[in-house]
C-alpha cells in the first residue's frame, strides 16, 4: 500500500452483515439434519431465504457439507477461527483456511461470490443495514480522497455535482485475497478496498497476495487496524540521456530509465514491497510515465525561462510536500522527481535543463512551422 488509509476508514455494513450470515448458517448447520428456514437469522437471513437465487446458493453449500456433526463443527471452526484477515498478511505462520473437498469449495465460492455481486444489491438488505455500497464508497473517499491509495497514479472515480451519494459512481472494490483462491473471504468486510481500474483489473487480476510462487510471504495490509504503507520510503532516480545522443538518434525519450528505490526499508518491508510490486506493477507504470513525459511535464509545470529559473522552481517545488500529494493523480511521483533533481549537483541539473530547453525549442519550431503554412 503506497499511502496509509485513515484509521477510521469504515467497514462495509452490508458485507459485515452478509459475512455474519454466512457464519450463522454454517454454525446452525452443525445440528440440523435438513435445509430449512431455521438455518438463517431473523433479519438478513429472511432476506436471503426469500431471494430464490441466494437461497439456491446456500442450498448448494448445504448439499456439500459433511454428514456428521463432528466434521460440520470442524468446518465451521476452520472458517470462524480465520476471521482476522490482517493476521494472514502479517504472520506467515497464520493458518489459511483451505476448503475440501472440491465440491464444497466450489459451492462456497459460488455462494460468497453471489453474496458479493448480487445479494448486496437487494433492497431489503440495504434497508436492514442502512447503507448501500455507494454510500459506503462515499464515506471511504471522504476520509481518504478520490485517489487510488495503492498506486497514487489514478482517480478511483469521479463524483458528480448535486448527485446523491446513493447515485454516485463507485470504483472497483479490489479483493485483497482474490476470490478464486480464497473463497472464504469473498464477502468478508476486511478483504477489499476501492481501487483504480488499472490496479484491480489490469495489474492484479487473480494474483495471490500471500504467495510468491510456492513461498509464503508477508504483504501490506491497508485497512484498519494495520493501515500499512511505505510512501515516505519511496525514492525516484531518473537516468538522463546525453543531449548529443538524444538529438542524434532521434530518441523521443530524454530519460533512459526512472528507477524506484526504497530508503531504509527493513527486511520485512522489502518483502512486503516486493509483494506490492508483483501484484500491482506500479514501478513499471511509473517509470513509463516519467520517461515518456519528463520534458513536457516539467516544462508545463514550471514554465522555466532559463537555467536559474529552472533551479529555483525545482527547489521551491521540492521544499515541502504539496497539499494534494495524496489526492491528485501522479502528484506524488512527480514530487519525488523534484526532490531528486533538487538534491543533485549543478552538472546533473544542467543535463536535465538542456533536455528541457531542447524540447521547448523543438515545440517552438513546430509551432512556427504551423504558423508559416497557415495550419
Amino acid at each position: 500500500m503506497l499511502f496509509p488509509l485513515d484509521s477510521n476508514t469504515p467497514r462495509s455494513k452490508i458485507f459485515e452483515c452478509l459475512n455474519c450470515e454466512l457464519l450463522f448458517f454454517l454454525q446452525a448447520s452443525i445440528t440440523r439434519d435438513r435445509f430449512s428456514r431455521q438455518l438463517f437469522s431473523d433479519a438478513i437471513g429472511q432476506e436471503c431465504w426469500d431471494n430464490t437465487p441466494t437461497k439456491k446458493k446456500f442450498k448448494a453449500v448445504w448439499d456439500q457439507l459433511p454428514t456428521n456433526q463432528a466434521d460440520k463443527q470442524a468446518f465451521f471452526d476452520l472458517i470462524n477461527n480465520s476471521q482476522d484477515v490482517s493476521l494472514l498478511f502479517s504472520d506467515k505462520a497464520a493458518v489459511i483456511p483451505r476448503v475440501q473437498p472440491q465440491g464444497l469449495s466450489d459451492a462456497l465460492k459460488n455462494l460468497t461470490t453471489h453474496l458479493f455481486t448480487r445479494t448486496k444489491k437487494l433492497a431489503g438488505i440495504i434497508r436492514i443495514t442502512t447503507e448501500s455500497i455507494e454510500e459506503h464508497y462515499q464515506q471511504y473517499i471522504r476520509l481518504n480522497n478520490e485517489l487510488c491509495y495503492l498506486c497514487g497514479t489514478a482517480a478511483l472515480s469521479h463524483n458528480r455535482f448535486n448527485v446523491d451519494d446513493d447515485d454516485q459512481w463507485v470504483s472497483d472494490y479490489d479483493h485483497l485475497l482474490c476470490k478464486d483462491k480464497y473463497p472464504t473471504f469473498s464477502c468478508h468486510p476486511d478483504n477489499f478496498i476501492p481501487t483504480c481500474h488499472i490496479c484491480n483489473s489490469k495489474a492484479k487480476g487473480a494474483k495471490d497476495a500471500l504467495y510468491d510462487g510456492t513461498t509464503r510471504r508477508k504483504a501490506f495490509y491497508p485497512l484498519p487496524p494495520l493501515t500499512q504503507s511505505f510512501y515516505r520510503k519511496v525514492r525516484l532516480k531518473p537516468v538522463f540521456a546525453q543531449l548529443d545522443d538524444y538529438a542524434a538518434d532521434g530518441n523521443s525519450n530524454p530519460l533512459r530509465s526512472a528507477q524506484i528505490t526504497y530508503f531504509r526499508a527493513t527486511p520485512d518491508e522489502r518483502e512486503m514491497i516486493k509483494a506490492w510490486v508483483d501484484l500491482y506493477q506500479v514501478p513499471e507504470r511509473v517509470s513509463e510515465r516519467i520517461v515518456s513525459n519528463f520534458c513536457e511535464y516539467i516544462s508545463g509545470d514550471c514554465t522555466p525561462e532559463d537555467f536559474k529559473d529552472f533551479c529555483d522552481q525545482v527547489e521551491r517545488k521540492s521544499r515541502r510536500e504539496p497539499i494534494d500529494l495524496k489526492s491528485t493523480e501522479w502528484k506524488f511521483w512527480w514530487f519525488r522527481l523534484y526532490e531528486w533533481l533538487n538534491s543533485q549537483a549543478e552538472e546533473v541539473k544542467r543535463d536535465a535543463w538542456a533536455l528541457i530547453d531542447w524540447k521547448q525549442q523543438q515545440v517552438n519550431n513546430d509551432n512556427n512551422a504551423f504558423e508559416t503554412y497557415g495550419i
